[in-house]
């Protein structure tokens, strides 16, 4: 019944939307360039997690210096002014601001300002700001609601010169995240027990505060790239960010991360259509805390680099595109793991309406404390998550248009991955409460799924994709008396199923734009301590939102969305529920 109302509901409002797609792209992606916050979704903990896939292995991948710590949903624009309707690279206006509220207390503010825009010298600043001090209703109390605090801001300033044939870019970002862990603690009685103790007594939950976490990261790039086609290409960037937790509890001091990236990717054209290339990067960490326990596990100091080559050979044509390399990544000093893996991508277009394409990728996945931040602020800090190895992610897939506006998307895939970490809930001494620690496993991940896209004269936009996965995950256990035991585990919180649906429309007549989005998680599975049985099956998930902005004058326009339309109870992880049903209403300026 649930399906059936979400597609009734979809349809409805489906049927009276119109969108301009193509325009649409453009202003978010220049809006993006010009304005450097990324305009997002209230900063909650209900923002879905994604599977965590390999990135592509370029070294331009961790050039951006534009990342916050919440996921877009997908497609979304907000409060995009009369003026940027049309082209927005003519706008007499240097600055952006936009404040919402929500009525369980989410604010979001974004500001932003060209200081400088010639056709040479780019200067901005920027500053954005997410928080929360809502109850979010509890799956394992039903009768008590859990605390979510957060306040997260960050701002920088973005600086880049176009020489005759080069360009150079610089920047400087700082982040404040103060936060409350709001997971839900297991307990036995009156003592907190690690999770594989007594697992016949019936688990007793408690929801614990732990208040006043602070998170500070500075983060600093400057690189500079070739602008001369017909000579030696080069784009080489260097990279700072430095990580510190202020405490887990009032007598643990926090972690200290420091990482020096170094990122290069050089090429030449061998002909007018081929040639040679190599990319690649070079990187640094170190870390500092008495009580953090070390990546290599063998003092509190820890200091290991990872180095990245990646050389490879590429082709375009008028319908086929074809990279050839090869990937290996060296890790020096900490646990001393490498890996080899393909970096191939393939493009076929026999014609205009079909399209075959392949890859096969992988690598090594950097999990420092700096990234983990935004896939999940609430890991147990003191424990460095490893990072996964890749030996490859092959993906195929075919593509159909049979019109101009309609496209068909059919694709499969296969993942071997090393050190695939599952967030489950353990108990840690030290702090006295039950934290999310990584548990690791050797993942095998087959995918299949579709997507459909279609846009109806440039008025209506209407974005469909479904995906399938088939997990395998073993684990292996050293024992006491030296033999080695391996074991099949699940994987925790990933689904088996993923649907993600993007209707949106700009009336034709007035500036108006409409947004309905949806996203569904089902199959997952996760660990519950004190059950006999450890693994569950979670609640469903079904997220649906809608959201409208309207530009009262070319330089100011108004804002609402509907945030869990359906009125959902559900984990994003396990005791970490979504929020409640919320209204987030909104303005927006240009200066």
């Amino acid at each position: 019944m649930k399906s059936i109302y979400i597609l009734l509901l979809a349809w409805l409002c489906a049927l009276p939307l119109q969108a301009q797609k193509d325009s649409v792209l453009n202003r978010e992606m220049t809006l993006e360039k010009e304005y450097s916050p990324t305009i997002e979704s209230a900063a909650k903990i209900n923002h879905l997690p994604k599977l965590r896939e390999p990135q592509a292995p370029e070294s331009k991948v961790e050039f951006s210096n534009y990342s916050t710590a919440y996921e877009a949903q997908p497609g979304l624009n907000y409060l995009i002014p009369k003026s940027m309707l049309s082209d927005l690279n003519t706008s007499k206006y240097a600055g952006y601001a936009s404040l919402r509220l929500s009525t369980i207390l989410n604010f979001d503010g974004d500001a932003a300002y060209q200081i400088l825009n010639t056709g040479k010298d780019f200067l901005s600043v920027y500053f954005s700001h997410r928080s929360s001090n809502s109850k979010n209703p509890s799956l394992q109390l039903p009768s008590e609601s859990q605390k979510f605090f957060m306040n997260d801001n960050w701002g920088g300033i973005n600086f880049s010169h176009n020489f005759d044939n080069a360009k150079l870019s610089a920047g400087l970002k700082y982040t404040y995240s103060s936060f409350n862990y709001s997971g839900l603690t297991v307990t036995n009685g009156q003592q907190i027990m690690l999770s594989s103790m007594w697992p016949s007594d019936p688990p007793v939950y408690e929801i614990r505060d732990y208040p006043d976490q602070v998170n500070n990261m500075l983060e600093a790039h400057a690189g500079i790239s070739s602008d001369t086609p017909d000579k030696l290409n080069y784009k080489v960037n260097v990279r700072y960010t430095g990580f510190k937790q202020k405490y887990l509890t009032e007598t643990t001091p926090g972690v200290k991360e420091n990482r020096i990236i170094i990122e290069w990717d050089l090429h030449d054209d061998y002909n007018s259509t081929s040639g040679f290339g190599l990319s690649g990067f070079y990187k640094t960490y170190k870390y500092n805390s008495e009580a953090f326990r070390t990546y290599a596990d063998n003092d509190d100091i820890m200091l290991f680099s990872v180095l990245s080559l990646n050389p490879y050979y590429y082709m375009e044509g008028d319908n086929l595109n074809l990279t050839l390399g090869l990937r290996a990544d060296f890790e020096l000093g900490g646990r001393k793991k490498n890996v080899v893996s393909p970096n191939i991508r393939f493009n076929y277009n026999p014609s205009d309406a079909f399209a075959f394409y392949a890859s096969a990728l992988g690598g090594r996945n950097d999990n420092s404390n700096y990234n983990l931040f935004y896939e999940n602020r609430y890991i147990y800090p003191f424990e460095r998550i490893r990072d996964s190895r890749t030996y490859l992610d092959g993906t195929a897939g075919f593509r159909y248009l049979p019109v101009s506006n309609l496209s068909l998307d059919v694709f499969a895939g296969y993942r071997i991955t090393k050190d695939e970490h599952f967030f489950t809930p353990s108990y840690e001494w030290t702090s006295g409460k039950t934290v999310l620690f990584g548990n690791y496993g050797t993942a095998n991940v087959i995918k299949f799924g579709a997507r459909m896209n279609y846009t109806f004269q440039d008025l209506l936009g209407v974005n469909v994709k479904g995906t399938f996965y088939n997990w395998n995950v073993t684990k292996v256990h050293n024992n006491e008396d030296g033999s080695i035991a391996e074991y099949d585990m699940e994987a925790s919180h990933k689904p088996r199923f993923e649907a993600e649906t993007d209707i949106y429309f700009h009336a034709p007549d007035i500036p108006l734009r409409m947004d309905l989005t949806f996203k569904g998680l089902f199959g997952r599975k996760a660990i519950e301590p004190f059950s006999a049985k450890p693994y569950f099956n979670m609640k469903d998930v079904y997220d649906l939102s809608i959201k409208t902005s309207y530009a009262l004058t070319p330089f100011f326009s108004i804002y609402l969305s509907t945030n869990n339309l359906l009125f959902q109870k559900y984990d994003i992880l396990y005791g970490y529920p979504t929020q409640k049903f919320n209204i987030m209403g909104g303005i927006s300026i240009m200066f």
